[in-house]
């Protein structure tokens, strides 16, 4: 453990050129280094869904396969999953503890906290040994919003610490990009509260394809579609913010993938869920992860009720 006053060379202020400097002293375990400037926050919900979840890593998985870092806090949810995403596709991530740098919490992710320091650095600004208290976390997500250059948030409800976070980020001139769900989900409440709130900023976008982060100078473009196009601009429409179309692209899908677009395909007016695994002969538990990836590779749309229809950007 080092602790690195503000002013030091070796201070993350200036290794990496923070604009606004944190302008603390940190504790650090690991190494920041210059390629960690520019790193991407990745934020969202302690309690995602399994959506989410998958947003949480592919957001990482790009951002590590295009040189840039993982930033977030650790917490249990999207911040975990970002973590373990970036080192999955061994990427340098930065965690930001909201305790004391010798208390990891929660206490599961000891395990992942030691090997984020041999990939990145676990950071403090709190001394040794302090506990978790409700008060430091949004303090520790001023460090987080000062230390990237945009973020990505995944999954809010309406109170998640998150929002703090993005909001913050927002006020230092980051670029934010929220990520949409189904409306009227309860998990994707706080990033529609999030949208409306601040719709006229112009440095708020609605993320529905990842290569909209190359646009904005933050990577370049992955060819990752979250949504079909028509899906992005009803969104963008409902928040009042501008949205541009993603360019049509060829499909990437395995045999297996293929076989379950197909059956969709077939039916444009859309297929339940449960006729989907009649037709297709796999089994329940192995048809969301399916067609969660079928959603992600915007081949379809799902909708209410569990009916999917191919996305007409396929068509």
């Amino acid at each position: 453990m080092v602790k690195i006053s503000n002013g030091a060379e070796n201070h993350p202020d200036r290794i990496l050129g923070l604009s606004p400097a944190t302008a603390i002293p940190l504790y650090i375990e690991g190494s920041v280094l210059p390629c960690d400037a520019g790193a991407v926050a990745i934020v969202g919900s302690r309690k995602p869904s399994l959506y989410g979840i998958k947003l949480a890593e592919k957001a990482a998985e790009t951002a590590v396969k295009n040189g840039k870092t993982v930033i977030s806090g650790l917490a249990r949810g999207i911040d975990t999953e970002s973590h373990r995403a970036a080192l999955k596709y061994r990427g340098r991530t930065i965690a930001v503890l909201g305790t004391g740098i010798n208390v990891i919490y929660p206490e599961e992710n000891v395990g992942l906290a030691e090997e984020i320091k041999q990939s990145g650095a676990v950071i403090s600004q709190f001394p040794p040994d302090t506990p978790p208290i409700g008060r430091n976390f949004p303090i520790r997500n001023e460090t987080v919003a000062k230390m990237c250059s945009a973020l990505v948030l995944v999954q809010a409800t309406a109170k998640s610490g998150s929002l703090i976070t993005a909001r913050l980020a927002l006020e230092y001139g980051k670029k934010v990009f929220v990520c949409p769900g189904e409306i009227g989900d309860p998990l994707f409440e706080g990033n529609y509260d999030f949208l409306k709130k601040y719709k006229r900023n112009r440095n708020l976008k609605i993320l529905f394809d990842f290569g909209m982060l190359s646009e904005n100078g933050i990577f370049p473009d992955s060819g990752i579609n979250l949504f079909s196009e028509r899906h992005a601009i009803n969104h963008a429409e409902n928040s009042g913010i501008n949205a541009v179309p993603a360019e049509k692209k060829e499909l990437q899908l395995d045999e297996t993938e293929k076989v379950v677009y197909n059956i969709i395909k077939s039916k444009p007016s859309g297929i339940d869920f449960d006729t989907l695994a009649v037709l297709s002969g796999i089994g329940a538990a192995e048809l969301p992860a399916l067609l969660l990836m079928l959603v992600l590779k915007g081949a379809v749309n799902e909708f209410s009720g569990k009916i999917y229809k191919p996305s007409e950007a396929t068509l």
